[in-house]
């Protein structure tokens, strides 16, 4: 279930504009999210109201060592559900490993997916979720290679449930539909799987789970969200809710990133970069991303490279590179930063 957001943003009075343009129209879709310490408990009631029994946990490898991990399985078992276990998962997803984790949601008779973990897990869940109930093959779901055949869905089993529990403040996977980098290990390309009537069934976002993220992950995870929403909040497209979302994803950022890498206890730190992180996806999933995400998918192709740190190198590059084009953009977030006018020219 989804909340969808359709309308026409030339208003005179209390009118419409009776043939809106196509820049006047716009569309935002969220799925429902659980949001607060504690809320990864909430997954089993979650479940358990979708009439899901059987559960395919997709994680990380590090995660399953994980003190929450195991409290989380434990609460799953006293729903009285059934689950199994895939981590073998890497940094940059690729399709071996959905092809390896569709095997094991097929030989466990599973009827739903939880993942939790960074990214890459949510990634594979996600290719995992759009294919593994159908016949269909990963690439039929690259929808921004060739929209104009995207495989129909068909019956109301034709996705795998999914539910998603982040446990990184950065990549925004779990409100960014079904979209999913996964490589392509013949041709050594990212690809993007996507179909537009997939969405998760909700989305818990605890950010009690990023207390023993690491510094350097802290501090890549949050480069990622920050891009996220300057390039959302770049891109030319018209789309005024997204550019309200970015914008505030930026002012997070800019107060919680350096607390949230300094001190990982910091709950609160911890709590607004993981919103930051999340409000950011929302954004460039209706307006899409720019060259900074370009440039490093290629580089994570190619060299096995943390998204996060790519985009943290290029992305004041990128900025110098594209001024003439969003000057007057980065002049907004100057301001909304209360920048010295001098950094936000250079």
């Amino acid at each position: 279930m989804t909340s969808s957001v359709h309308t026409t943003a030339n208003e005179t009075g209390n009118e419409l504009a009776s043939e809106p343009t196509n820049q006047q129209v716009w569309n935002c879709y969220v799925p429902p999210v659980h949001f607060g310490p504690g809320t990864v408990f909430k997954a089993s009631e979650l479940l358990a109201e979708q009439n899901l029994q059987n559960i395919l946990v997709v994680t990380d490898p590090g995660i399953v060592a994980q003190p929450f991990f195991a409290e989380l399985t434990d609460s799953l078992q006293q729903q009285g559900l059934t689950f199994s276990v895939f981590s073998a998962v890497r940094g940059n997803p690729t399709s071996v490993n959905v092809s390896d984790c569709t095997s094991a949601f097929r030989q466990q008779n599973c009827d739903a997916i939880v993942t939790i973990g960074g990214g890459s897990a949510i990634d594979v869940a996600k290719a995992v979720s759009l294919t593994a109930n159908n016949d269909h093959s990963l690439w039929d779901f690259c929808f921004f290679e060739d929209p104009d055949n995207l495989p129909a869905v068909t019956g109301s089993h034709f996705f795998v449930p999914l539910l998603i529990i982040p446990i990184t403040a950065g990549t925004g996977s779990e409100l960014s539909g079904s979209s999913c980098v996964i490589t392509d290990v013949d041709t050594h390309r990212k690809r993007v799987p996507y179909h537009p009537d997939h969405f998760p069934f909700a989305v818990i976002d605890d950010p009690q789970l990023l207390a023993g993220l690491p510094q350097n992950l802290t501090a890549w995870t949050g480069m990622d969200a920050l891009t996220h929403a300057i390039e959302a909040y770049s891109a030319p497209s018209y789309h005024p809710m997204s550019d309200g979302i970015a914008l505030e994803s930026i002012r997070l950022c800019a107060r919680w990133l350096e607390k949230s890498v300094n001190n990982g206890s910091d709950l609160q730190a911890r709590s607004e970069m993981m919103a930051a992180s999340s409000i950011a996806a929302v954004a460039f999933s209706a307006k899409g991303l720019g060259t900074v995400h370009s440039l490093a998918h290629a580089i994570g192709a190619l060299f096995d490279t943390h998204h996060g740190l790519a985009n943290a190198v290029l992305l004041p590059y990128v900025l110098a590179f594209n001024r003439a084009a969003i000057e007057e953009k980065l002049t907004t977030i100057a301001s909304l930063l209360n920048l010295p006018k001098k950094m936000a020219l250079q």
